[in-house]
């Protein structure tokens, strides 16, 4: 991962934040994949997810190499680690949300997640999907990449990992994409519009995930399990 940041990062993870019907939504999602109570986030940024794992009473700690990120979260009163060599233990469930996108080798960072697993644990993914919506959007925050099921499926099992779901979340978001690309519209990373879709478009529509969950949406929810 590098260790270079600048305003956007810091102005990505302040949003991410603040998206409150986005989060709870997702976050459930993810939650319930967990297996035990031991928890490793991997890529924890403000330590906005550890938080809420934390309040429903998992065991958690984060990876953070942002140092901005890593101080708001350890005055969470989480446990942060910046370094691999640090984590002195092994763990349940890793999960990491919105990460591997901003690494340009992320099959070295699947590996370096699973020798931090349990035999048996599991690594849970949320990812962005569908280069076909690729937009100036992932370029202002940095993203090297969106996922499509198939180039995860193969990662994974390169790194002997079983995939025990995958399914796509927010539609709606991924419809907008679509409309913007038609319209030859090109959307930048705005803060103010992105709590905007928040609170309006995906409070009201995020239920056609639904029926689109293994068809298409901005996002891919991974559950792997290290199987070596």
């Amino acid at each position: 991962m590098t260790n270079e940041f600048n305003d956007k990062d810091i102005l990505a993870l302040e949003t991410i934040s603040e998206l409150k019907n986005y989060n709870d939504y997702t976050f459930g999602l993810i939650s319930k994949n967990i297996v035990g109570k031991n928890v490793l986030d991997f890529g924890s940024g403000f330590g906005v997810f550890c938080e809420y794992l934390q309040k429903n009473n998992y065991e958690i700690s984060g990876f953070e190499i942002n140092p901005t990120a890593k101080k708001q979260s350890q005055q969470k009163g989480i446990r942060t680690y910046s370094e691999i060599n640090e984590i002195n233990k092994k763990y349940e469930n890793i999960t990491s949300l919105n990460v591997l996108e901003h690494v340009e080798d992320d099959e070295a960072l699947i590996k370096d997640m699973k020798s931090l697993l349990t035999e048996e644990g599991l690594l849970i993914l949320y990812l962005p999907s569908s280069q076909f919506v690729w937009s100036q959007m992932d370029e202002d925050v940095n993203h090297f990449r969106r996922y499509s099921k198939k180039d995860l499926d193969t990662k994974l099992t390169k790194a002997n990992f079983k995939i025990i779901e995958m399914r796509y979340v927010d539609f709606i978001g991924w419809s907008i994409l679509v409309i913007f690309k038609i319209l030859r519209v090109k959307p930048t990373f705005n803060k103010k519009v992105l709590i905007f879709y928040d609170r309006i478009f995906f409070k009201l529509f995020k239920f056609l995930d639904i029926f689109f969950k293994n068809i298409i949406g901005k996002n891919l929810l991974v559950v792997a399990k290290v199987c070596d």
